[in-house]
């Protein structure tokens, strides 16, 4: 059992952390879908997407993200993105599918783990053919979600090598304390929120948590633009209400465990034990 809060939040990863690389499992799982969907439909692309392939998941809580681009004048012109995501179930009736939560994909269980959450989107393209964007269906209001999954991917990376090992061990953290707190925030927001809250070594685990909580904070109260789009326009005013509530007690909480570390004699006992309250029993116990 852990005596200092560093040693407390390495096992804490540990515990949380989808560790390893799982690209060949993601593009197994890719083929699969494409084998399926292609007795129905003419994709001109696929890719794998979402939190596994950023390295940004959560063990046990992590599905895998397929993006599959289908031809727009065949399967998307003249209908509405609830139409375009029946269809793909449709397509897969045969299989054991359900919709995600956001509203914006398929959900293709398998007997193993990952499930896949199929996006079914279309590409907007210069006059060269250069893909701009790409256009994902949001069932919750019928609309078209402009989107870069790819650059998105970039500048997670780019971010990470600017910031660290800790970058992407935050984020996850994060993600679990999110779960943990009625699950408001969307995975990518959250992803949002990290690249636009750090800069720099993150090399203090512990400040850099209550960093997050203090920086982001603001960045909750209203909109926050991210690349294409608004990030957190899923969030109705009393959901938005509800994570500032959140967000307002692990400031409080994250900053009277940071200063009794630091502050009051080297307090890591009491220290962890606040932490513990943040993160929940994910969070190991001192000694």
């Amino acid at each position: 059992m852990p005596y200092t809060v560093e040693a407390s939040f390495s096992s804490f990863y540990d515990e949380i952390n989808l560790s390893g690389d799982h690209r060949e499992t993601a593009n197994t799982r890719r083929d699969d879908i494409v084998s399926k969907l292609s007795k129905t439909f003419t994709i001109l692309e696929s890719f794998s997407s979402g939190s596994i392939p950023k390295y940004t998941a959560l063990k046990e809580h992590a599905d895998l993200d397929v993006i599959v681009v289908l031809h727009y004048s065949r399967h998307i012109k003249d209908k509405t993105p609830t139409q375009v995501l029946q269809n793909v179930r449709d397509a897969l009736a045969e299989w054991r599918t359900g919709a995600r939560k956001n509203g914006q994909a398929v959900t293709l269980y398998y007997k193993t783990w990952p499930n896949v959450d199929i996006v079914p989107v279309s590409r907007t393209t210069d006059d060269a053919g250069n893909v701009l964007h790409y256009n994902v269906p949001n069932s919750n209001n019928d609309t078209w979600i402009v989107s870069k999954p790819k650059t998105h991917a970039k500048t997670i990376e780019a971010k990470s090598s600017e910031c660290g090992f800790n970058f992407r061990r935050i984020i996850k953290m994060i993600k679990h304390w999110n779960r943990i707190h009625s699950d408001y925030l969307q995975s990518y927001h959250i992803e949002a929120l990290a690249l636009r809250v750090f800069e720099g070594n993150l090399d203090d685990t512990a400040w850099n948590v209550f960093q997050f909580f203090d920086k982001a904070r603001p960045l909750l109260t209203g909109s926050l633009w991210y690349d294409t789009g608004f990030a957190d326009d899923y969030l109705t005013w009393s959901d938005r209400q509800e994570v500032l509530k959140r967000f307002d007690t692990a400031i409080e909480k994250s900053r009277s465990a940071w200063h009794k570390t630091y502050d009051t004699n080297n307090d890591h006992k009491s220290a962890i034990e606040i932490w513990k309250q943040i993160f929940g029993s994910k969070f190991p116990a001192y000694g």
